[in-house]
Formats: structure tokens, sequence, C-alpha cells
């Protein structure tokens, strides 16, 4: 079974209305239409914990930047995260034009609000049929954060995006899920042997309570609602069904991961070799879905002990790539 199959027989009995490939793009839709407002409240790890390897990703590419003018397309821009990162680390004046795309209206308006003070000629799209996107090409670099794993079929998609880019283009890839975390046995003892000791600790037991109490209006209970409005479903999904397909390519056990869900680069590399080259990959979170920031003690330590021993297998990666 891959994950295509995997997610067709969890919607299965919700009685989908659309190819599972066309439900996940809509779903996703309406998702990040109701996540929009809170989606920077909900994910403070992004802001702790990626900053610094964005920063680490732009030096990495410092000589192509001076050399170009730079045409910058945020592909899935969403709150306009990478964007910023891009923005705090090198001079606007090296920026010939920045277009900020999601498909979400609601993302891009986040997104204008956070980039316009810094870039006031940035453009903002919600089409990839604008014409405001094919007018700024071609794009010498690309930006991508958390969005590759929202995708039905991400090579396929990436590769559409080559006529809209330079030849010799740059794509900083921010923030993506690893199957491989799940494929390594230490890094899977360790998370459950985490879990097992802090199953009923207060803090999970406060957030397990918050949950309840915010169940109708969280934006997986909304989303379900708004699929069956639309006709999308017959039934109303489960949270968990809903996340599945919001989130089409994130793992969250080894059994997903042999399901096919979650990326492995170096397939990916496999698969994107005609276009593209990896040139630099950093992979962190080596407690899985548990942020690291937040371990201490002998926690912070195993972590810190699984990327020494295994610097290719942390739950999430970042990655710059070159065209060829």
């Amino acid at each position: 079974m891959n994950n295509i199959n995997y997610v067709k027989n969890l919607v299965q009995k919700y009685h989908p209305q659309l190819p599972v490939e066309e439900l996940i793009v809509e779903i996703n839709k309406i998702y990040h239409k109701f996540e929009a407002n809170m989606y920077d409240r909900n994910h403070p790890e992004i802001y702790e914990q990626l900053p610094p390897i964005w920063k680490e990703m732009i030096e990495k590419i410092s000589s192509y930047l001076q050399a170009k003018a730079l045409h910058i397309l945020d592909f899935g821009c969403g709150t306009g995260f990478a964007s910023q990162q891009l923005l705090r680390n090198i001079s606007p004046t090296s920026i010939a034009g920045l277009t900020c795309y999601d498909p979400s209206p609601e993302m891009v308006e986040k997104c204008r609000e956070k980039i316009s003070p810094l870039f006031p000629n940035a453009v903002f799209c919600s089409s990839l049929e604008e014409e405001s996107i094919s007018s700024h090409a071609p794009y010498t670099l690309l930006l991508t954060n958390s969005v590759l794993h929202h995708l039905p079929d991400t090579i396929t998609i990436i590769n559409n995006l080559l006529p809209l880019l330079d030849s010799h283009a740059i794509w900083l890839a921010g923030h993506e899920p690893s199957q491989r975390f799940y494929n390594n046995s230490a890094c899977v003892k360790n998370l459950e042997a985490y879990l097992r000791r802090n199953r009923w600790s207060p803090s999970r037991y406060t957030q397990f309570l918050k949950s309840i109490i915010q169940g109708k209006r969280s934006p997986y209970r909304k989303t379900a609602q708004e699929a069956v409005r639309m006709g999308l479903l017959k039934r109303p999904p489960s949270v968990c069904v809903i996340d599945r397909l919001v989130d089409f390519q994130v793992a969250h056990s080894t059994q997903e991961m042999s399901m096919g869900r979650g990326f492995d680069f170096s397939v990916m590399e496999q698969d994107l070799e005609a276009s593209w080259k990896l040139v630099w990959l950093k992979t962190y979170s080596f407690m899985g879905p548990i942020y690291e920031g937040n371990l201490k003690g002998n926690w912070a330590r195993s972590c810190r002990n699984l990327a020494e021993h295994f610097p290719d297998d942390g739950a999430n990666f970042c990655a710059v790539w070159q065209r060829v």
C-alpha cells in the first residue's frame, strides 16, 4: 500500500465526491482558510527553531546572492515566514522582485501584512494562473517552507514550476518531514521512552483538556463541517482524518512511514535528479513531533547524541537545491 491508497482507505467511509488527490488540495484550502489567523500562534516551534537554519541556508548561497539581481518566488508563502527570513538576512537592494504565492487568499493577506512593510514592491497572489506570476519570471530564487508535505504529488508540482524559473535557479526548501526518523530504531526507541515517561505529566494533561474545550472551534472540525457543506464528502470526517489529508506527507508512526508517508531526501534526490541537484542538507527534531527546545536534562542529551550519531535522520529537514 502507498500513501495515496492509505488515505483513500481512511476517507472511504465518509463518501468522498472527488478523487483523493483533488480532495487533498481542496481540504488544504479550507483548512488554511480557518487556520490563517492562528497559524503563527499554533506553530511557535517554527519561529524558535528555524530562523538560525534559514540563516545558515542563506549563508550557504551567499556568493550566488551577490552575483544575481534576485527575482524571488515564495511558493506556498503562508504567513510569510520564508520571505521574512530572506529579507532579514540579505539587503533588500539586491532583490529585483519578490512574488508571494499561496492558494489560500487568507494566508496571502497575512503574508501581505508582514512583508509589505519590509519590501513594499512585493507582489501577492493566490493563483498560479495570475499574470503577476508569469510577468515576473524567470525567478532566480525559489523559496518553500513547510509546504511540500501538503501536496498530493510533490515532484510533479515542483517540476511544473520549472518554466517559471531561471536555468540556474536556487531553491531553498525549509521544514519538511523526514520518514528516516521512523526508519531509525534508535530514534523511535528514544521517542517511545519519552512518551511512556511523560504520558500523564501535568503539561500533557492540561493540553488534553484544552483540546477538548477548543475542539468544536478547531480548524480541523470547521474544515470537516465545511467540506460536507461544499459537497466534498457526504459525512464529516474525524479530526484525525482531516489531519492526514492536510499534512498528507507527514508520518506519525513507523506504521505510517511504511505506508509511504513522509519524505526521504535521498529518494527525492533521485526523483529530482533531472532538474535539481541537492547541495546542502540539515536534519533536526530528534524527538520526532516533540519540540527539542522544550527538553531538558537526559532527554536533551539523548537528542544531541542521536544528532551526532545519525545526522541524516532527524524528523524534519531543510535543504538547498540548485537547478541543473
